[in-house]
């Protein structure tokens, strides 16, 4: 049998589904790698260290987005579960949420750029 027709809804999801496998296969195989290079630590860091090489060098910028966007998706839904939890009605959660969130990667971002800033100075004085 040849390629499957992407046209057809059957042969889209096959072709999803050959390369999530090939994927997941491609991972699994630098969990191995880094579990034989860092052979002391456990398992959880294993797979964190591969986990943080394959979205580095594997995955392009769609992808990326992707999966981030449905990392912050879940993220938002842990932390308004908690915040439900402890007694913050959704209806406030709706407008806090977000600008949180938002306050977060923006002060990540600072963090980030003021780190850049330092190395750059440091360069310079080297040289």
């Amino acid at each position: 049998m040849s390629d499957p027709d992407i046209r057809s809804a059957k042969g889209f999801f096959a072709e999803i589904k050959n390369e999530l496998l090939l994927l997941i296969a491609v991972f699994g195989f630098m969990v191995i790698a880094v579990k034989i290079a860092y052979y002391k630590e456990s398992l959880v860091v294993v797979i964190r260290a591969a986990a943080s090489l394959y979205w580095i060098q594997k995955i392009g910028f769609i992808e990326r987005t992707i999966i981030g966007a449905v990392a912050a998706m879940a993220l938002t839904g842990i932390i308004s579960y908690y915040l439900g939890l402890a007694g913050l009605k959704l209806q406030n959660q709706t407008a806090l949420l977000p600008l949180a969130i938002i306050a977060v990667s923006f002060l990540a971002w600072l963090k980030s750029r003021a780190g850049k800033g330092q190395r750059q100075l440091q360069e310079q004085k080297r040289q």
